[in-house]
């Protein structure tokens, strides 16, 4: 796996992580921060790319916030659509 595919991978992992009560602050801080801006350079992510992913991410934690409990895990398992993605 080259850099780009270790760029995709820390990003596809933070993603997972909004749905781990130990790993969500982190994953939040990734996102909002420098960390991600890189990652995504790195992953050849367009500027449109990176505003979806986040508008995403600002969503997740949106919905997590007014319910007030847990995020849903989502029906795929998160470890299988990372070996999916990182397969080649």
């Amino acid at each position: 796996m080259g850099v780009r595919g270790l760029a995709e991978g820390i990003i596809l992992q933070s993603m997972a992580d909004l749905w781990d009560e130990r790993e969500k602050e982190a994953s939040i801080a990734f996102f909002k921060g420098k960390d991600f801006t890189a990652c995504a350079k790195t992953a050849g992510m367009s500027l449109n790319d990176q505003i979806r992913l986040l508008n995403m991410v600002k969503g997740v934690i949106d919905q997590n916030q007014q319910k007030k409990e847990p995020l849903q895990q989502p029906k795929r398992s998160q470890k299988k659509v990372f070996r999916e993605l990182t397969a080649s």
